[in-house]
């Protein structure tokens, strides 16, 4: 059958407008799962994808091979003060408080996400609400695993808020409100734990819309050895094991992504 010019143009951008119809329809239908994925106290230079050779990053890299990648951008260079500065989406000097607290009443990206029907859950490290075990979930969050609920003068307190504990081996945790017994984490390794956690989340909220937010407690001091270390059984702190702590930060992001492949939620995340 032929066409003229005109009629073809016509014809064509009916089409692309069916097709633009169609396309909003089945993303209204199924919003976008999120991942996000914030590590503690590391610089690009730490990244195979900024060039490092040093630090073997491949999981990291793929991601930046098969999305996008920042080369101008600025951050806040202070673990906790950006973890209240992402959450808020503002400056710190405009929600500041006190060191390690976060004013819960703000609005938060977990606060938006869950009025938009999404199930929320945060992993890692905490540190925004001292004492406060209800903190994770008056921010938007529906679950959580976090190390971190000190208070803020420890010597004034007794019991659990009156030291931080552990987060890396054999870790002090605590889980929706109570804290997880010893038992389930002696010998085990908070990173792992966490992104265990979120792997689960992921799992059982496959057929909603989720929002899996890990702000991750490597790589911060102190070194220490992780499970991939020679020195993992014995212990100890080294400036020689954040190397073994940068690669096992990348060994858990890659375990995250692997967990969106196996359940074929990637292109939708």
């Amino acid at each position: 059958m032929h066409y003229s010019r005109r009629k073809f143009i016509q014809l064509s951008a009916a089409a692309l407008g069916a097709s633009a119809i169609a396309i909003r329809a089945t993303a209204q239908q199924r919003k976008p799962n999120i991942v996000l994925i914030m590590s503690d106290d590391i610089g690009f230079e730490c990244y195979g994808a900024y060039g490092s050779e040093h630090y073997k990053t491949p999981h990291f890299d793929e991601l930046c091979r098969t999305g996008a990648k920042f080369t101008h951008a600025y951050s806040q260079p202070l673990c906790t003060p950006s973890r209240v500065r992402i959450m808020t989406g503002k400056y710190n000097i405009r929600n500041y408080t006190t060191f390690g607290t976060m004013d819960l009443s703000e609005p938060t990206f977990a606060k938006m996400l869950k009025a938009e029907g999404y199930a929320t859950c945060v992993a890692g490290k905490w540190q925004l609400s001292p004492t406060d075990l209800e903190g994770p979930i008056k921010a938007g969050f529906d679950e959580y695993l976090l190390w971190h609920f000190m208070a803020l003068k420890p010597k004034e307190i007794e019991g659990d808020f009156s030291s931080r504990g552990s987060r890396y081996k054999s870790p002090k945790l605590y889980r929706n409100g109570e804290r997880v017994p010893d038992e389930e984490t002696i010998g085990d390794y908070g990173p792992d734990m966490a992104t265990d956690f979120l792997c689960d989340f992921i799992e059982r909220k496959k057929d909603e819309p989720f929002l899996a937010y890990y702000p991750m407690i490597l790589t911060h001091d102190p070194f220490e050895p992780t499970p991939a270390s020679d020195a993992w059984d014995e212990g100890g702190k080294a400036n020689r094991f954040f190397k073994d702590m940068v690669e096992r930060m990348d060994y858990c992001i890659g375990r995250i992504v692997a967990k969106l492949d196996e359940l074929g939620l990637r292109e939708n995340t």
